[in-house]
């Protein structure tokens, strides 16, 4: 029954499309630094402590992923100076996020999308969304908003001639920098999700004139495909969706290890101890 109801729910892109919904929740938290080095139990009852690498408050968004270069040698500095000053007993100040990131229900943005910016020397412009960064609520617009920087840092110093590029700026989405451009007038608009007719699925609509806003196909690419029905499975690694969709699960009136010895035809000869409750 609970099962029937959860298959009924309907889906929810804003939740679903993401950059990192294909990557383990626990490779991207071990590349921000911010697990627990180790952990004190067994403490009678009270709450255990923890020693981080790097304590979650003091992890500061960037609009780069968190395994890129850049990112991860600037976060093992932050770590060195975390543990030296707590080696030291010194006062160690954390570092608290001034962006409050926007709720994934609100979140109406996303890669291929038609957008225009609103501030800056490309204002009036339109422009196609390259990526997004949740955390810090930024958008990055091809072609628009862009700054010109040096390539390779600090290559004069083997002879190599400086390249200088022109590179997108984010975009702040809380703070209205870009909008949506609402393809019934191409005007910028505010969108929002609501359930279509059927009741399967959330869709984004413009709030000013009611029309869908339909995902772009790019904002289904991942690291494994470009769209998920071209996804070639690889035999003897990948479970095949037919098999992982069968229902095999039939509930019985048992424990699981009393499940287990019926399987295997294991008759259990001890008695269970008495317990008491006080």
């Amino acid at each position: 029954m609970y099962l029937s109801r959860l298959v009924r729910l309907p889906k929810k892109p804003f939740t679903e499309l993401d950059y990192v919904r294909h990557m383990p929740k626990e490779y991207v938290e071990r590349t921000k630094r911010t697990i627990p080095r180790k952990v004190f139990g067994g403490r009678f009852g009270a709450p255990d402590v923890k020693r981080w690498v790097i304590h979650p408050d003091d992890y500061e968004p960037t609009h780069q992923r968190p395994w890129e270069h850049d990112v991860i040698g600037k976060s093992l500095e932050r770590e060195n100076q975390y543990h030296s000053a707590k080696l030291s007993n010194k006062h160690f100040e954390l570092r608290k996020s001034k962006i409050s990131r926007i709720p994934e229900e609100q979140w109406t943005f996303f890669p291929g999308d038609l957008v225009q910016v609103m501030v800056g020397k490309d204002k009036g412009r339109q422009g196609t969304v390259l990526r997004v960064s949740r955390d810090t609520n930024e958008i990055f617009v091809e072609g628009m908003h862009c700054k010109l920087e040096e390539e390779l840092k600090g290559v004069e110093k083997i002879g190599i001639d400086k390249v200088m590029s022109w590179k997108e700026q984010p975009l702040r989405v809380d703070k209205n920098q870009v909008k949506l451009v609402d393809p019934n007038d191409n005007d910028t608009c505010s969108a929002k999700w609501i359930l279509n007719d059927s009741k399967s699925e959330y869709i984004r609509v413009s709030e000013r004139s009611g029309f869908e806003i339909p995902i772009p196909s790019q904002a289904k690419v991942t690291y494994e495909y470009i769209q998920p029905d071209k996804y070639i499975e690889v035999e003897n690694k990948d479970t095949p969706a037919a098999i992982v969709l069968e229902r095999t699960y039939v509930p019985k009136l048992c424990s699981f290890e009393e499940e287990i010895n019926e399987t295997h035809g294991i008759k259990e000869q001890s008695q269970p101890q008495p317990t008491y409750w006080y």
